[in-house]
């Protein structure tokens, strides 16, 4: 009995991590279109004096709420697509 019990509270730590993954990505698809500056400068493995290097340039739509920025997707990918080399 002990062991069912002990499974079954595995299983529930389990359902709430994945639910909290799903309200996540919930979340993220609301705001799709924009990205958290955050999440760009992680993704990109930037540092700080990188990131605010790159948000000066004037080809980025870069929105302002308080101290966060968050940055139009497809400015980002525009920008990318002009650096790819043939």
């Amino acid at each position: 009995m002990e062991d069912i019990l002990v499974e079954l509270k595995k299983m529930s730590i389990e359902l709430k991590d994945i639910k909290d993954k799903l309200a996540i990505y919930e979340a993220e698809k609301i705001f799709e279109d924009w990205i958290p500056r955050k999440k760009l400068m992680a993704f990109l493995d930037y540092s700080e004096t990188q990131m605010c290097a790159l948000l000066k340039n004037e080809n980025l739509k870069v929105a302002e709420i308080g101290n966060r920025k968050f940055i139009k997707k497809q400015s980002i990918l525009s920008l990318l697509e002009k650096q790819v080399r043939y």
